[in-house]
């Protein structure tokens, strides 16, 4: 039971951690777009920031589609480990020697 806590801890806190910096990462571009955006002053400007916003949202799907399969790999990963911890808690349960009756007192 404690490998399987240890296994979620470090799974979830690993999880938490990237969501926090993908958050991070996505206000810091959100502001650096607004600054960018509230400096054009032509039309020049303005469609150069839209062809470079065109292409940061293609590298993002391609950025997600990879993460997709990152993260299936690794759930595939976490639950064959969780099986394991599963299979190896079982395997020792049914190798333990089964306890002893109580002896009966002879009255």
């Amino acid at each position: 039971m404690q490998k399987l806590i240890e296994l979620n801890t470090a799974t979830f806190t690993k999880a938490f951690e990237l969501q926090k910096a993908a958050i991070e990462k996505q206000i810091a571009q959100s502001q650096a777009d607004f600054k960018a955006f509230a400096s054009i002053k032509d039309v020049d400007a303005f469609t150069a920031f839209v062809t470079a916003k065109s292409e940061e949202a293609k590298a993002k799907i391609e950025a997600l589609q990879t993460e997709a399969k990152d993260a299936a790999e690794s759930s595939k990963a976490y639950f064959a480990e969780v099986q394991a911890i599963l299979t190896e808690a079982k395997d020792s349960v049914a190798a333990a020697p089964a306890p002893k009756a109580p002896a009966k007192d002879a009255a």
